[in-house]
């Protein structure tokens, strides 16, 4: 009898969001700042239990920051990770990436111009495509990712503010 042993292991790749129009920027700099919103309000209470977390708070959020339900997850899963990384020492939240796991993107390689890489989101109602751009390091691990036989799969992605951008 075999036994089959699989681990997760998760590497960080890093893009870039490319020239998103007025509209795509406005919408993503909305979200934004309504998680941080919520990570804060997460965090308010102080818990570090994501099940406790989730039945004192999760109503809440939703109703006062009108995210989508993975979202308003994710924003509890970040404060709590916050509340255990500053166990015992105040601490304020200035700034939050947005954290989107597997069920609210998808990236796809197409054939274009711009690039070849598009990042599917469904942040705030309907989703919108954004161009990304990848160095060399990145494309070899994304191509190997979103090939049929991968043993790799895309679990989340992380959105982080750069420059005002």
């Amino acid at each position: 009898m075999g036994c089959s042993l699989k681990a997760e292991v998760k590497v960080a790749v890093q893009g870039k969001i490319l020239h998103p129009n007025k509209e795509k920027r406005h919408k993503l700099n909305v979200v934004l700042e309504k998680y941080l919103k919520a990570v804060k309000f997460f965090a308010s209470f102080g818990i570090k239990d994501k099940t406790l977390l989730q039945q004192k708070a999760y109503k809440e959020a939703r109703r006062r920051f009108g995210l989508s339900s993975t979202l308003t997850q994710t924003a509890r899963d970040k404060a709590v990770e916050l509340v255990k990384a500053n166990e015992g020492r105040e601490f304020h939240v200035r700034q939050a990436s947005i954290r989107v796991n597997y069920r609210a993107f998808k990236l796809v390689k197409r054939d274009t111009k711009l690039t070849p890489y598009w990042l599917y989101l469904q942040l705030d109602g309907d989703g919108a495509w954004y161009p990304v751009q990848f160095g060399e390091t990145q494309r070899q691990m994304i191509n190997d990712a979103l090939s049929e036989n991968s043993e790799w799969s895309l679990q989340q992605v992380e959105l982080v503010r750069r420059d005002g951008e």
